[in-house]
């Protein structure tokens, strides 16, 4: 089908057909991604209460097993997002085949006997994650092109609600279930969310390439990945990279230690854990999309130099704010911006590229990146944690912002007047 969610300006009976058909597609993809956030956000909260206690964890082994997470996603993304182009057509079924994934790798979650099983079981959730982002976000790229950074951000959003929910969820149910039944009660509605969008996505995907054959794809996806880097392309791509993984390397290890920090070092509840991890993600179910509509009018740089600059300055406050309400206050104030920068970073590497049909594979090595420097900071932070304290864990986080906050000033400028002069324009600085 042809990308023309929002180039259509007739009101003939194809035009509005298709405006229909990509609301439905936009609206299911953006729906269902907060189901899946659901899942890993609940995850963190039972591993950082539960599952430390029942497993007898120390920091580091925690640090893993959420590093592990982000190493088997970016191991699929490299990859995943590349493939996902050379067959756009199938981005309904890999969705679907991603959430079906997502359900089972839980289940087997809860039903694994130690921590290393678990370890190892990691990789069949954190890969229906890393196969869920490129198709769902290069699809919504590709049908909204002028607005791709607020549809964007609201994919993001409705992935703050399910890591809101989760969270609470979580939280609630631990008090009367057992960590194992949580993990496994929601694959079945996974398996049955999986099936549903087989049906509602079977025809979403992108156009089918020319070329004939896996080797004919995947040469025409290689010239057109060189075509799109030639002349600057890659002074304008590393910037944006570098702040992306900077940002993932700063918030990954702060989603699992400011649970653990609330839980262990100041000794609350596990209900009042979950409310503070909750926190993180409620106020970006709004701030997520009004970050993103202003980065299509002003463009995205200015947006993410504000993010990061105040990702440098709340960790702190976080640590200075001890057990009161400026803990709880700085958390919240932290969760306005945390993932705001991941949704514009991946909408401005697809300004760069727009109209070369490589959204999937940009959003796949950016995932992958993130993931792999994301495993790395986790670790660093869990021997921090065992050899320093818990709280170098946050200025060590704050520090990474304010390096990303650096390369931010030399990203170039997409989004707004630099994205309105047609697709596969070059950004320019």
């Amino acid at each position: 089908m042809a990308s023309t969610g929002e180039q259509a300006t007739g009101v003939g009976p194809e035009d509005r057909e298709a405006r229909r058909t990509n609301a439905l597609m936009a609206g299911n993809v953006i729906g269902a991604h907060g189901l899946e956030h659901t899942y890993g956000r609940g995850f963190l909260v039972i591993l950082t209460t539960r599952i430390y206690d029942a497993l007898g964890l120390s920091d580091f082994q925690v640090s893993l097993l959420d590093g592990a997470r982000s190493l088997y996603s970016g191991a699929v993304s490299m990859g995943g997002g590349f493939l996902v182009d050379m067959f756009q057509h199938r981005r309904g079924q890999i969705l679907a085949f991603s959430m079906a994934l997502i359900g089972l790798g839980y289940f087997l979650v809860a039903i694994s006997p130690n921590y290393a099983v678990i370890l190892v079981v990691l990789f069949l959730p954190a890969a229906g994650t890393a196969l869920w982002h490129p198709p769902a976000l290069g699809l919504l790229a590709q049908r909204y092109p002028r607005r791709s950074g607020l549809l964007m951000s609201l994919h993001r959003s409705t992935g703050n609600v399910g890591d809101w929910a989760g969270s609470l969820l979580a939280g609630a149910l631990l008090t009367y279930v057992g960590w194992r039944w949580i993990m496994g009660g929601g694959t079945p509605l996974l398996v049955i969310l999986s099936l549903m969008l087989l049906v509602i996505l079977r025809q979403a995907g992108g156009p089918r390439l020319a070329a004939s054959g896996f080797t004919g794809k995947l040469k025409l996806q290689v010239q057109g990945l060189q075509e799109a880097m030639k002349g600057g392309g890659w002074w304008d791509i590393l910037p944006i990279f570098a702040v992306s993984a900077l940002r993932g390397m700063g918030d990954r290890p702060l989603m699992w230690m400011i649970p653990l920090y609330i839980s262990k070092e100041l000794g609350q509840s596990d209900f009042t854990v979950a409310v503070h991890v909750a926190l993180l993600a409620a106020p970006g179910i709004v701030s997520g999309p009004l970050f993103g509509a202003m980065s299509d009018r002003m463009g995205r740089k200015s947006i993410i130099g504000v993010t990061m600059a105040a990702g440098a300055i709340l960790p702190v406050t976080m640590v200075l704010g001890g057990s009161g309400p400026w803990m709880t206050l700085s958390v919240a104030a932290f969760g306005l911006f945390m993932f705001t920068v991941n949704s514009l970073t991946q909408a401005a590497a697809i300004d760069v590229v727009e109209g070369r049909g490589l959204e999937g594979t940009f959003i796949g090595f950016m995932w992958g990146s993130n993931a792999f420097f994301g495993f790395a900071s986790s670790l660093a932070a869990g021997q921090l944690a065992e050899s320093i304290s818990r709280e170098s864990v946050f200025y060590f986080a704050s520090a990474l912002f304010a390096l990303g906050f650096l390369v931010s000033l030399v990203m170039p400028s997409t989004g707004g007047r630099a994205g309105s002069r047609g697709r596969g324009a070059t950004a320019t600085r």
